[in-house]
């Protein structure tokens, strides 16, 4: 099951759709999200309890929801593996303006997302809970005063089960293509200190090279890992956002 969440201020401004992270809640973007709602409507898609067998098939269930219950133009954010799937929504979903990719990738350690899958699996759910704060601290990058931040306390509540069979649909995957494929302006925020990628710097200087010809801009965000969590990375992630959507 996939819901939609609203969130924000009714404005004129067109609604934010928000696609969030690896667990499907809105707790890897809640920060950006509350401060971008104070000057426009956000409909967050919660795809917690979602059942599809592929990423494909989570993208397009996520299309049609949106094309039947979202009746005007909009602008399209993604977080993580929600960027994928913001990416391609954005060529099932005419009636997106803009899109913002939050720590997205082209291409990931298998290594990593290997282990991860088999700690997920093996571990009792106490143990899980236990070390998922500390597990995704080490693995997305710096805390900071964020150690109170929504992403910890939604990670601990999630299904492993489910982490696990999200985190393999991004194993052993090329995204260049769906990232190359957004014709829409696009925005692209990532941490300089994103440890969730092989190599955070010279992911950002693919993603350059990638869309050096396009109406899109790369944007590293100081202070920040894979989940903006300091607040200076969520301050500047969020005026970034709002001027290009404005």
């Amino acid at each position: 099951m996939i819901a939609l969440q609203r969130f924000g201020t009714v404005a004129t401004a067109p609604p934010l759709v928000v696609i969030p992270g690896i667990d499907g809640s809105i707790g890897s973007v809640q920060p950006i999200v509350e401060k971008l709602g104070a000057k426009r409507p956000i409909i967050l898609v919660d795809y917690t309890q979602e059942a599809e067998p592929t990423l494909e098939r989570l993208s397009a269930a996520i299309a049609d929801i949106l094309l039947t219950q979202v009746d005007t133009a909009f602008d399209l954010l993604g977080q993580s593996i929600g960027t994928i799937l913001a990416a391609q929504l954005s060529v099932r979903v005419p009636p997106v303006r803009r899109v913002v990719l939050i720590s997205t990738f082209l291409r990931l350690g298998d290594l990593k997302l290997r282990l991860s899958n088999c700690f997920a699996s093996l571990s009792p759910r106490w143990l899980y809970q236990l070390l998922t704060p500390p597990t995704l601290a080490w693995q997305c990058g710096p805390v900071g005063d964020g150690r109170n931040h929504p992403f910890f306390a939604r990670s601990v509540e999630s299904d492993p089960s489910v982490v696990v069979k999200r985190t393999s649909w991004e194993v052993g995957r090329d995204f260049h293509q769906d990232i190359s494929g957004i014709a829409h302006p696009l925005l692209v925020l990532m941490g300089q200190q994103d440890r969730f990628v092989p190599n955070a710097e010279r992911e950002l200087e693919e993603l350059g090279r990638l869309l050096a010809h396009r109406n899109a801009r790369v944007i590293a965000v100081p202070h920040a890992g894979h989940v903006f969590l300091p607040t200076p990375a969520i301050e500047f992630a969020a005026a970034q956002i709002t001027e290009f959507l404005s």
